[in-house]
């Protein structure tokens, strides 16, 4: 039969005491911190510290692991009151979670500013567009999320931030450049963001924009394209004379004017086939 050996260590016994204020109020620190176990409520503790600070802290176990879950200062905060604290942390461990992990977790989320101030980083070396996207949101969503919690943003907050916004066009770019930073949060599993708040938000709707140059605009357009060079004045022209269309449907009379007309009279004509 195997001896235990008389120079095994033994376990260290849990200093367990009926914790109340005055036996919490009168621990003397010592060389090294240690720990006050309560007899009436499993898991609850009193750390005292080498300086004399003390604090609640329930410890309980989770996938073999130790978690500490501190309460407060045991100064601050009556046996009493740590009880009942204690009992509904241990409460959510009984239904599987892990409140000291989840803690730590929010705690790491960060704010919408600073997810923001993350995403800038990261943009300005992908985006070169940012500095007009980050001007709406330093104008339109800072001021309304900039201390909330990015993963608790949610969508009554978008939609409230559109209606915030009067101009239509605003309102619809604004929410394109929040919707954005929060689905690269997503992609990066960045800030405990799981959702994009933006997502499906309706947009406003708006009107296509058109504007005919007038019969003294078209020519100082014309005559500023010869100073680009023959291709890109050819090109530019043809811009023009299409109205920006991705299919130009230039026929023989667009050519007419493309090549001879830039001085007469048919620039009115022109302008109108411009809006067709």
């Amino acid at each position: 039969m195997l001896q235990r050996s008389p120079i095994a260590k033994l376990r260290p016994v849990p200093n367990k005491h009926r914790l109340n204020d005055r036996l919490v109020s009168d621990l003397q620190p010592r060389s090294k911190a240690f720990l006050v176990w309560d007899t009436v409520q499993p898991g609850l503790v009193v750390q005292v510290q080498p300086t004399g600070h003390r604090s609640f802290i329930v410890v309980y176990s989770r996938h073999g692991r130790t978690r500490w879950y501190h309460l407060g200062n045991a100064l601050a905060i009556r046996v009493a009151e740590a009880r009942k604290l204690a009992n509904a942390v241990t409460y959510q461990i009984a239904q599987g979670k892990d409140p000291a992990a989840e803690r730590k977790a929010s705690r790491h989320a960060g704010t919408f500013e600073d997810l923001a101030t993350r995403y800038r980083k990261y943009a300005e070396t992908k985006n070169k567009s940012w500095k007009a996207t980050g001007k709406l949101i330093k104008r339109y969503v800072l001021p309304s999320w900039g201390k909330l919690l990015a993963a608790e943003i949610s969508r009554g907050d978008a939609n409230a931030l559109m209606a915030d916004i009067t101009a239509k066009v605003t309102a619809n770019q604004v929410m394109a450049s929040a919707s954005a930073i929060f689905s690269w949060a997503i992609r990066k599993e960045i800030g405990g963001v799981k959702i994009n708040p933006c997502h499906n938000i309706e947009r406003n709707q708006t009107r296509k924009r058109t504007r005919i140059l007038s019969d003294s605009e078209l020519p100082l357009f014309w005559k500023k394209f010869d100073s680009v060079g023959l291709m890109r004045s050819r090109a530019l022209m043809t811009i023009l004379v299409n109205g920006r269309r991705s299919q130009p449907h230039a026929d023989r009379t667009h050519q007419g004017w493309l090549v001879g007309n830039a001085g007469t009279s048919d620039w009115g004509n022109l302008a109108r086939h411009q809006e067709r």
